[in-house]
């Protein structure tokens, strides 16, 4: 390979990256060390994670297409990289969404505008969201790393330069806003001093963990000197999640401004706060609670017997093997893993599997849950005993009669009676599911937001006590 290509390659593998980072954040993706495997659209990914980051800053070894069986097929491109980015994302949103708009643009528009010019940022969120200063100190091209490391080169200086900042940019900015709230932390917190932060760990200057250790000894202190900013400061601080910013996925997402111009226009997101295990103890959650339905209702745990798990279990498994369920929890597993998947969320505290009787007949299985367990922690503002529930009409005989609202409501109100000091009971699911979405929203649930999960976006539906 010649200098030129080995260059070309390098440049490749950055736009990828910036790409593949903003989709696990915006689909709130688990990212651990080691093999990553990832369907996307058409295509599948495979990359070796070489650094996991606190602030979504992951460094990634050769991102590669695969085919079923990993075995490499070729190198990822940024331009199919971003086409199948689009797909995805466009695919998981309704068809009337603005993402899915003829004049809404693409990621794709995006991309090849990025790629043909030599110095282009590689990424979508641009100085109309960043503060502008730390913007240009952040901005990475494909020949040319953050600015931020021409002045910063080991942990000491990190540390120097982000307490300057702090005090000298961003608490100034922070006094000045006149209403703080989730954009101001999309700009000034996620993409800004926590970026810079995932900048200088993912390239190796500092250890992550002692920069957010200082930041948040700094917020802290403002917080006695400046109590105007102590509700926005403590949400920082403390908050189970943090605003930011969606590129890639969303709903509501525009690459083309009403007159046809390139342009990104990010919709904000929550993620999980990094700043919190530094300044919150984890809180003390009790296990799920077994709710009393009433009104011909009956509720009760699975009950696995015997080596292959029983009646309930074959149950279960005839049920998720159905048309109709299947194409919704898309879980038409075999027997021997439903036995599996139960045995293991009896055996914790984050899922209660439950089959579901009305006057004696059993119709449904529903899984009962608590968000702070739950995949769903990281996604909204939740409270540590948020509950959650999936429902699945298992019986097609009692279908399109209603019962499945009337359930809805039942569960809401028995968990809300189990646990007193529950605020919420949610629920996830997918966007396109519009009869789910009509079920909750009939039973008292509201939508509240749209939000990115592994596998599909999900409307949160929430049941307030």
């Amino acid at each position: 390979m010649t200098t030129d290509e080995e260059n070309l390659a390098v440049a490749a593998h950055r736009r990828c990256s910036v790409l593949l980072r903003r989709w696990l954040s915006e689909t709130h993706t688990p990212v651990r060390g080691g093999p990553l495997r990832l369907p996307l659209g058409p295509i599948r990914l495979h990359a070796e994670v070489e650094y996991v980051s606190p602030t979504g800053a992951h460094r990634f070894g050769p991102i590669r297409v695969v085919d079923a069986e990993d075995r490499p097929l070729a190198i990822a491109e940024p331009g199919l990289l971003s086409a199948a980015l689009s797909a995805e994302a466009r695919a998981r949103a309704v068809a009337d969404a603005t993402i899915n708009a003829a004049d809404a643009g693409s990621l794709v528009d995006w991309a090849l505008r990025s790629t043909g010019e030599r110095d282009a940022e590689l990424d979508p969120v641009g100085a109309g969201v960043r503060e502008s200063t730390l913007h240009e100190q952040l901005r990475e091209g494909a020949w040319t790393p953050p600015r931020i490391l021409e002045s910063v080169t080991d942990g000491a200086e990190a540390e120097r330069w982000l307490s300057k900042h702090v005090e000298t940019e961003l608490l100034p900015r922070l006094c000045a806003l006149e209403s703080p709230g989730e954009e101001a932390t999309a700009s000034l917190l996620s993409s800004g001093v926590l970026a810079a932060i995932g900048v200088l760990g993912r390239c190796g200057v500092a250890d992550e963990r002692d920069l957010l250790a200082v930041l948040s000894a700094q917020l802290d202190a403002f917080t006695d000197s400046h109590p105007e900013l102590d509700p926005l400061l403590r949400s920082w601080l403390t908050g189970p999640t943090v605003t930011d910013v969606a590129v890639v996925n969303g709903s509501s997402l525009r690459y083309r401004s009403r007159s046809g111009e390139i342009r990104p226009d990010p919709v904000l997101h929550e993620i999980a706060n990094p700043l919190r295990p530094f300044n919150a103890a984890s809180p003390r959650v009790p296990g799920v609670p077994l709710p009393e339905l009433g009104e011909g209702w009956s509720l009760r745990p699975v009950e696995l017997t015997g080596d292959d798990g029983g009646p309930d279990a074959a149950l279960v498994h005839e049920w998720m093997n159905t048309e109709h369920v299947a194409v919704n929890w898309n879980q038409a597993w075999s027997r021997e893993e439903w036995h599996t998947e139960l045995a293991t969320q009896l055996g914790g505290s984050h899922s209660l599997p439950c089959i579901v009787s009305l006057d004696g007949r059993r119709i449904a299985y529903v899984e009962l849950y608590r968000v702070e367990r739950d995949k769903l922690a990281g996604c909204y503002p939740r409270h540590p005993r948020d509950l959650g529930v999936h429902i699945a009409i298992g019986d097609d005989a009692v279908i399109g009669r209603g019962l499945g609202s009337s359930l809805l409501l039942a569960v809401a109100r028995g968990l809300l009676e189990a646990d007193p000091e529950c605020p919420r009971v949610v629920a996830e699911p997918n966007v396109h599911n519009a009869a789910s979405i009509a079920a909750f929203a009939k039973a008292g649930y509201t939508r509240e937001r749209e939000v990115g999960l592994p596998t599909k976006n999900s409307a949160l539906m929430v049941h307030p006590r």
